[in-house]
């Protein structure tokens, strides 16, 4: 209870009440302290005036009762007793003792109807009661040596009490004033105190519910409380500095962890595709690998095979410059000459596709090249069987040009069309489009990255079939074809695409979805080029010069001869180049038609550096199955020789002959 009764005064009072209760608390409790005090002084000024009237009084008494008491004479002392206590209105009795403490004579007041006389006292005493007082004072002899008996007086201690009445009637009349003071005061203190701790608490408010801390306290008076004011406010300074640090900080971490997100977002996009760009490089690795060990297969082959069949080729062609008389017998050996023409393209295609194919590269115009495969027999004959498909050309007049072989290009163009034509069976559109672009950036495309620069290109589109997801990495393979094998290709025809592409420095890149359609697009180097000039027919080349055939293939060697001599010339052979460096010494030849590849210790380069040096003007034709070598670039560069793919015809051979007898050699330059 008295917990609650002080939580009930103190804790849940404002300051503002605090300050006031307090300020009349204290005021009353002065003014109660100062009555108390006045009381107290009062009471011991009157008790020392009592004690010092009375203590007169009663040896007044005790002076004249003494002869009286000592003569046993009661009603003496009572009559002396009653005449100098009837004067005394706060004496309620008095009696004189003997000295056994019996009562010899008594005086009561009037008012007073009985009195209950104390124990006597036979020393100087005052003993003090609520209501009165008890004075002794000892009776002695005369000769103040023998005491006789005690005088008692009582004393009622009323006139204090009506005084103490008056002190509690003037403090309750005079309070009202010093406590209303008290409490002006109070008021007064209160707004110079309270206001402050009001604004101190509705700021630590602010901070602890808004965390606002710009929040101030205005009021702030030169004291303690402003004191606490004053630090207060630097405290919130310093607590905003430290928060708008913090939330400074908080923000740039979290701009900076939004930029790492993002960053590693990026990261994460970049990595994905490098992952995959290397896993599509990778691809093309294999892929590259592996036609370039189908390639170095087909060329081992192709060149067995140009051996083989380079007789068929040439003896057909002599017998049919010979036979004219049955013509039986002449469309006989035709048809063996034109499958041993076919079967000379196959190998000359199988050597496309191991790189090794014959290139004379020349400055070209695209738009000529496509306007030539268009008006050639191969494509109109095509365009026949596939009469429900209809052909589209966007050729923009301002194409460059590009460094290539109009023959090999004229056969990138059959490959595509031709398989545009027959994914289309029942009819579509081709479209044939040239443009020239420029790459800003490397690009990534279907044969690898093309790198920044000037191309022209060239896009083949049909609206055919297209191509399955699962074939588009296997279609520039070597026989690798969803065609029925003998009845529309050899399956070599994307393989020799992207072999001579590949040969040109260029690029091919692929779009296909089944069921809509597919689009080959060419990138080759843009150049700029010279007007194409028409090939005009040439007759059959004859001679009567000397010549020496060096091969070290026996029916190569024989056919080369017999096609020679067929033509008048004086032909010799010999299977070696060191047997035709001794020949050589000894005798004079106006032309040597020197095969590249040589089985023994010296191929055709070296037979040819070591005649130089006895015969520096000596003319030459270099032959070979394979491709143009840096050994045959330099060969041909070494004795400004013609040169002539194997297997040759009477025609291919004479005129390279004939070339060879009319250019000067190296020397004569």
């Amino acid at each position: 209870m008295t917990g609650e009764r002080k939580l009930f005064i103190a804790g849940t009072r404002t300051i503002k009440q605090k300050i006031i209760l307090g300020t009349a608390v204290n005021c009353v409790l002065a003014l109660m302290l100062a009555f108390i005090s006045l009381i107290i002084y009062n009471r011991l000024s009157h008790r020392s005036g009592v004690v010092e009237e009375y203590q007169t009084l009663v040896k007044i008494l005790e002076s004249t009762n003494r002869s009286d008491f000592a003569r046993g004479d009661f009603n003496a002392i009572k009559s002396n007793t009653a005449g100098i206590l009837m004067h005394k209105p706060e004496v309620i009795s008095a009696a004189v003792y003997d000295r056994n403490g019996k009562i010899f004579a008594k005086y009561v007041r009037a008012d007073e109807k009985s009195v209950a006389f104390p124990p006597a006292e036979f020393t100087e005493t005052m003993l003090s009661q609520s209501f009165w007082s008890d004075l002794f004072y000892p009776i002695t002899a005369p000769d103040g040596k023998n005491l006789l008996g005690v005088q008692h007086i009582r004393i009622s201690n009323t006139a204090f009490a009506y005084q103490i009445g008056h002190y509690v009637t003037l403090f309750l009349i005079l309070i009202p004033l010093p406590v209303s003071i008290a409490i002006l005061l109070a008021l007064f203190l209160q707004r110079s105190m309270a206001r402050p701790l009001a604004e101190l608490g509705e700021a630590a408010k602010q901070i602890s519910e808004k965390r606002n801390f710009n929040t101030r306290i205005k009021s702030i008076p030169h004291d303690e409380i402003g004191v606490l004011a004053k630090e207060f406010n630097d405290m919130l300074l310093e607590i905003q500095k430290y928060d708008t640090d913090q939330k400074n900080i908080v923000q740039l971490l979290e701009q900076r962890i939004k930029e790492r997100v993002k960053d590693l977002r990026k990261e994460s996009v970049q990595r994905k595709r490098a992952e995959k760009r290397e896993r599509e490089l990778q691809k093309r690795l294999d892929r590259s690998q592996r036609m370039e060990s189908l390639g170095i297969l087909a060329g081992g082959v192709a060149h067995d095979l140009n051996n083989i069949l380079g007789p068929i080729v040439g003896y057909t062609d002599l017998l049919l410059s010979q036979v004219h008389s049955d013509p039986k017998f002449e469309e006989d050996i035709e048809a063996i000459h034109n499958a041993a023409l076919r079967a000379a393209a196959v190998i000359q295609d199988l050597l496309t596709l191991a790189r090794r194919g014959n290139y004379k590269l020349m400055a070209l115009s695209l738009q000529e090249l496509i306007g030539a495969y268009l008006n050639s027999p191969e494509f109109i004959e095509k365009q026949v069987q596939h009469e429900r498909v209809t052909v589209h050309t966007e050729i923009s007049p301002k194409t460059p040009g590009v460094k290539a072989s109009d023959v090999h290009l004229h056969q990138v163009f059959m490959n595509l069309t031709i398989n545009a034509l027959e994914a289309m069976p029942d009819g579509g559109k081709l479209t044939i489009k040239a443009s020239g672009c420029r790459i800003q950036e490397s690009k990534v495309v279907y044969t690898g990255t093309l790198p920044p620069g000037r191309y022209a290109v060239v896009q083949i589109i049909d609206t055919g079939e297209g191509i399955k997801k699962s074939d588009t990495e296997h279609i520039f393979e070597p026989f690798y074809t969803k065609k029925q094998m003998g009845k529309s290709g050899t399956g070599l025809g994307l393989a020799i695409v992207y072999g001579i592409v590949s040969d040109l420095n260029g690029y091919i890149d692929l779009e296909t979805k089944p069921g809509v359609g597919t689009e080959f697009t060419l990138y080759f180097p843009a150049t700029s080029y010279k007007k194409m000039q028409e090939r005009k027919q040439q007759k059959l080349q004859k001679g009567h010069e000397r010549i020496l055939i060096v091969d070290d293939n026996d029916e190569q060697r024989a056919l080369a001869k017999k096609l020679l001599t067929h033509l008048g010339y004086e032909v010799f052979s010999i299977n070696s180049g060191s047997k035709a460096l001794g020949v050589v010494q000894n005798n004079e030849f106006d032309l040597i038609v020197m095969d590249m590849i040589l089985d023994e210790d010296l191929d055709g380069l070296d037979t040819i550096q070591a005649i130089l040096k006895y015969k520096p003007r000596q003319r030459f034709v270099v032959a070979t199955g394979f491709a143009e070598s840096e050994r045959l670039e330099h060969a041909k560069e070494l004795v400004n020789a013609t040169y002539i793919a194997k297997p040759f015809t009477l025609q291919s051979l004479g005129d390279a002959v004939r070339a060879g007898l009319d250019r000067k050699s190296k020397v004569e330059y």
